[in-house]
């Protein structure tokens, strides 16, 4: 599946490297050159999401456990990926911050489930638009949330896009634009390795919530 998956984006790198030899003039060249680039990053973008699925898989590595606020997970992501919201202009930022949201987990890991979470939601919403990122307790859980006024995602496609690879009906795919298809496969063998479920709803912003939630007794846990 990975070496399916990566033939695509190589073309266009052959392709695009064809472009810039072949440029007659500077202004071409140039134009070339910034596709080219492009491309690489997307490549780039696609291997490392391999390697971190990888990582994930059982046996693979040990989970390393210790309480991790939720809270300062938020305000760490939001603000690394605040320059890229403002690139697009979208408004990026904290719907609620509860500090009891402590949870007993691997602290790099969740890391990268919410930047898997937000890169998904930059993506998707239209310039002028709104991302949120919340965390709290309600009854008795822990939940970490991503929420858009992007174009969501139908109900009968919900299910489908945790599969690895897996990209909607609007989205391009040939790789050669938009993620790796990756994103929310790996956000939800993080939330399996926590014990914790991973839902997609309508979000009040009018796009798509994703809520992870988390089991009860990290609650009681951190609480001790």
């Amino acid at each position: 599946d990975a070496a399916h998956e990566l033939r695509s984006p190589l073309a266009a790198l052959q392709l695009q490297l064809q472009l810039v030899e072949r440029a007659a003039n500077d202004a071409t060249r140039t134009e070339a050159v910034a596709e080219l680039k492009a491309g690489l990053q997307r490549a780039t973008h696609t291997v490392h999401q391999m390697l971190t699925l990888a990582r994930l898989e059982p046996g693979a590595s040990e989970r390393v456990c210790a309480p991790v606020s939720l809270a300062d997970v938020a305000r760490g992501a939001v603000l690394e990926y605040t320059p890229l919201a403002d690139a697009r202009d979208i408004d990026l930022g904290l719907a609620a911050c509860d500090e009891a949201a402590v949870i007993t987990g691997d602290a790099d890991a969740l890391r990268i489930l919410l930047a898997n979470l937000l890169g998904n939601a930059l993506r998707h919403t239209p310039a002028s638009g709104q991302v949120d990122v919340a965390c709290g307790v309600s009854n008795g859980q822990t939940y970490l949330d991503v929420a858009d006024s992007g174009p969501g995602i139908p109900p009968a496609e919900r299910e489908r896009v945790f599969d690895r690879f897996y990209r909607g009906a609007t989205t391009d795919q040939s790789g050669a634009g938009g993620g790796s298809g990756l994103g929310l496969a790996i956000v939800r063998a993080i939330a399996e390795r926590h014990g914790a479920q991973v839902r997609l709803d309508d979000a009040p912003l009018g796009g798509l919530r994703v809520r992870v939630t988390f089991p009860a007794k990290d609650l009681a846990a951190a609480s001790a």
